[in-house]
């Protein structure tokens, strides 16, 4: 008798994946798999971390790589795109595979929890199975393929050709051969950039609102259990914070106790009342460029910090990224993109002005002036970001609610234009 392990997706004809529209997901289901007919299994100890051991680990499964392409860009994970040798019955002749190590792919001295794979699946197929996009959206996601638990490995859809949004807001599609131009205008630029934070605000207002509904309550309680990560994350926010105070010599008292409270928040038991992605930053958001056939995309990604949690967290981490870029790349322009994001936000949900403040004002003066696009400016040009990142924060602190909403990072979600 063969006693040698087997990975878990053999090619027996009992035990093809069914098409993931025919899997009706319920978060009552213990198991991390979309694929319940296959059970999970001892499997080969192949090195993830190379495209040959991912090559070697797919062989001889339904997922067999004809090539195996190491994608750029990924901090946390192992992410590679796989040519498969038969198309999968769902049609896809390409897929992706993230894999998770108990350390950042980028740096393996920075240890990061594993459970983080479990969270970016179950939030993935938890936001595929909502109805909040289909195939002709705006806004998508990645649909998982498949989870392998004992690895640590999502299989998604393969979303094709991407721009870094913060591309996209510095440049538009210039460099897009189907452009037909080398350079955008700044009217086209806004223009795009304005119709991107719509979409944006848009998506992120109905799936706050999808997951505040009552009968979310159990999808929320499953996601409070990503302690370990938004701990990890938290502590990040708040050294960037800390550092850009003293940096800047803005350092008061009252800012240690701003971030207690948060602190004391993420601890507390109590339901939040919605899920969050939990790392909405410019870096996590993927444009895909129009082409003949086909309109524009935008691709949301990295979900492994979502959590139970308040829709200001999401709300107001994209509003100090794009704020702290546009400083640095528009100036001296009335950018749209913020205004958009934030009028169609509110189409949906209304938001708690103290607390938007506090989580827009922690990014702004921490991680707003660590971002990649803030390398090599000058302090006084990250002054202002600092600065803007500061006051917000000091009027949240003090409760004042009518100058939270009269501040300019943030008046677009409460003014009277916005319904």
């Amino acid at each position: 008798m063969d006693n040698k392990p087997r990975c878990p997706w053999r090619d027996n004809s009992h035990e093809r994946p069914q098409p993931y529209n025919l899997i009706k997901y319920t978060w009552a289901d213990k198991h991390l798999t979309l694929f319940p007919n296959i059970k999970l299994t001892s499997v080969y100890m192949h090195d993830l971390k190379s495209a040959e051991g991912v090559a070697a680990y797919l062989k001889g499964t339904h997922f067999a790589a004809s090539d195996v392409q190491r994608l750029s860009g990924g901090v946390s994970a192992f992410t590679y795109r796989i040519m498969l040798q038969t198309p999968l019955d769902t049609g896809e002749k390409t897929f992706v595979i993230k894999h998770f190590e108990g350390y950042l792919a980028c740096h393996e001295d920075m240890k990061w929890g594993i459970e983080r794979a479990d969270h970016e699946y179950k939030a993935l197929a938890a936001i595929a199975a909502s109805g909040l996009f289909n195939s002709d959206s705006i806004v998508q996601l990645p649909r998982p393929l498949k989870y392998d638990q004992e690895t640590h490995t999502i299989f998604m859809t393969d979303l094709g050709s991407q721009v870094p949004l913060t591309r996209v807001l510095e440049k538009g599609f210039a460099n897009d051969q189907s452009s037909g131009s080398n350079q955008s205008s700044n009217s086209e630029l806004c223009e795009l950039a304005a119709k991107i934070g719509q979409a944006l605000g848009d998506f992120m207002g109905r799936f706050h609102k999808w997951s505040a509904l009552p009968h979310q309550a159990e999808l929320r309680a499953c996601f409070s259990q990503n302690s370990g990560v938004v701990h990890k994350s938290l502590f990040f926010r708040h050294f960037c914070l800390k550092h850009s105070a003293d940096r800047f010599k803005i350092r008061e008292n009252w800012i240690d106790e701003v971030l207690e409270k948060e602190q004391q928040g993420l601890e507390a038991s109590a339901d939040a009342g919605a899920m969050v992605m939990g790392d909405c930053s410019l870096h996590n958001i993927m444009v895909s460029p129009p082409s003949e056939n086909n309109p524009m995309r935008i691709y949301l990604i990295d979900l492994e910090t979502a959590r139970a949690g308040h829709p200001e967290f999401d709300v107001g981490t994209l509003t100090a990224m794009a704020t702290s870029f546009v400083h640095i790349y528009h100036p001296n322009v009335d950018h749209p993109f913020v205004p958009a994001f934030h009028r169609s936000y509110c189409d949906h949900r209304a938001l708690n002005p103290k607390r938007l403040g506090v989580t827009t004002g922690i990014d702004l003066l921490g991680l707003g002036t660590f971002m990649p696009w803030t390398r090599g400016k000058d302090e006084a040009h990250l002054q202002g970001i600092a600065t803007a990142g500061f006051e917000l924060l000091r009027t949240s602190f003090k409760g004042d609610e009518n100058s939270i909403k009269a501040n300019r990072v943030v008046s677009h979600l409460f003014s009277s234009a916005s319904g």
